[in-house]
């Protein structure tokens, strides 16, 4: 069984943090905001470049550059969220970062795919800032400003969104899709330096032993997935062996104390019923990150209603990243707002019902021409930013402060590996409809219509998520910063929850 490290207060808040000003929290909340814009800028600011890189790659499987973060971050993840649960929020922070700077300087350098891939897998080691910001938000900013300091962070992420594509679309256009990646490591090391000079360290610990076992089984059946998804001739052992090692992984977290996927949390229903919800939102996002900068790039031919719009990198930032980002900004500090006067549950219908107009829209054939693209792009941003402050609240509203982290991590979990395997399956669904190839890079040229089915596929997911959202009973009430689910800790200890 695992110890549970007693809190600053009963209450399971320390007293440092309720007392702290305003002008200190705001000061954390934004160096917290830059740092997972980090996270964003991964995909947003590399996205516009996906036809570049398979271009100097000469490779049909572009969309791995996109599928490779997410599934290693999906499995590494969780393994650095109970780290930072056990030894601090801060240090795991850190030498997350120090990874995440060496793959990026690993993929401004190779001229080799696999080299490059695994680049971006270090990339991915990074993630885990997504994870962490959130738990060090509640733990250092008073619990009265928790919801929009998640909301702030919503901000951030739909800033990125923003300046991202915009800024790696003029950068891939004048100077190769690299210098995206070097952009990335001076603003990233920047960044960093000013979080470990200013941001403290949470006070907040667990006594923890890490699941490696766990996460080797989840990693390795997922990536089986994901083979079998790209390459034909191996489908029938790769999939047998996936589904193999995700069976061995849930049986694996029912027989040990301490598990990767923790089954007390995870019987919860604002817990499950949340990770569900990610899971299908996860579904949505990551094929979209790898389908639409494809989509919108995929050059234009007169008379041919299957070729794309064939914008440039610049162009794609113009007409989706710029739209998308400002609304995924807006939405992000007004769903914080709206989670603290009506509840969280309602901002993420609220959420879920953009994506799936989204989705639908995209599938049916509708973004066919520039403005229509525009008008896509701001119901997408409306509903990501809407979605990373409804999903993060629930979780808070349900769990202690001593297992944000470890929660996180399972959100994170359910978020990467369903948009690793989704953006791996739609990106091979997407290259199988081909309508020519390019007569001076000899690269194929996509037919719109594989890109179609993709979205139409994540639409029926989202319907899902929708369901669960409507029959959750957590959440509906405004929400508190945490104070709530710290409440439960007399009754329920942290060292049961990790169990």
């Amino acid at each position: 069984m695992a110890n549970a490290v007693p809190a600053a207060t009963p209450s399971g808040f320390d007293s440092d943090t309720e007392s702290r000003s305003k002008k200190q929290s705001i000061l954390i909340i934004a160096l917290i905001a830059l740092m997972t814009e980090i996270v964003a800028f991964e995909f947003t600011l590399i996205s516009p470049g996906l036809t570049d890189m398979a271009i100097a790659f000469k490779t049909n499987q572009v969309g791995l550059v996109m599928t490779v973060p997410l599934l290693v971050g999906g499995v590494v993840v969780p393994i650095l969220g109970k780290l930072a649960d056990v030894h601090g929020k801060k240090k795991m922070l850190m030498w997350a970062s120090a990874f995440f700077l060496l793959g990026t300087a690993i993929c401004a350098t190779v001229t080799n795919f696999n080299f490059f891939l695994v680049g971006r897998g270090l990339q991915a080691v990074g993630l885990a800032s997504a994870v962490i910001c959130y738990g060090l938000i509640r733990d250092l900013i008073p619990a009265r400003w928790v919801p929009l300091g998640v909301g702030g962070i919503g901000v951030g992420i739909g800033a990125s969104s923003l300046g991202g594509p915009l800024i790696g679309g003029w950068l891939i256009d004048n100077h190769g899709f690299r210098s995206a990646f070097w952009f990335l490591f001076v603003y990233s090391a920047v960044v960093i330096l000013a979080t470990a000079v200013f941001v403290p360290e949470s006070k907040v610990r667990i006594n923890h032993t890490i699941d490696y076992l766990g996460a080797a089984l989840l990693g390795l059946g997922a990536s089986s997935l994901i083979f079998g998804a790209i390459r034909p001739d191996y489908r029938a052992v790769a999939f047998t062996v996936g589904v193999a090692m995700i069976i061995a992984f849930i049986v694996a977290e029912r027989r040990i104390d301490q598990p990767l996927i923790s089954m007390g949390l995870l019987s919860r229903p604002g817990v499950w019923m949340t990770l569900l919800i990610a899971a299908c939102y996860g579904v949505y996002n990551g094929a979209n990150g790898a389908l639409m900068p494809q989509m919108l790039r995929t050059p234009a031919i007169p008379g041919n209603d299957e070729s794309g719009l064939g914008f440039t990198a610049t162009g794609y930032a113009m007409h989706y990243g710029l739209p998308s980002g400002l609304a995924a900004a807006i939405c992000g500090i007004l769903g914080g707002w709206l989670a603290r006067r009506y509840s969280p549950r309602f901002v993420m219908i609220f959420a879920l019902t953009m994506c799936l107009l989204t989705a639908v829209l995209i599938g049916v054939g509708a973004v066919d021409t520039p403005s229509m693209t525009i008008l896509v792009a701001m119901v997408a941003g409306t509903g990501m930013g809407l979605y990373f402050v409804a999903s993060t609240n629930l979780l808070i509203e349900a769990v202690p402060a001593n297992t944000q982290a470890v929660t996180g991590s399972m959100k994170f979990t359910s978020e990467q590996v369903s948009g690793a395997l989704s953006s791996a399956f739609l990106g091979a669904l997407a290259a199988n409809y081909v309508l020519m190839l390019n007569p001076t890079t000899q690269q194929p040229i996509s037919s719109v219509q594989g890109f179609e089915y993709g979205y139409l596929i994540c639409a029926a997911v989202l319907v899902v998520g929708i369901g669960v959202a409507l029959i959750m009973r957590h959440g509906r009430t405004p929400a508190t910063g945490g104070v709530s689910s710290n409440q439960t800790e007399n009754s329920v200890s942290a060292a049961q929850l990790a169990h």
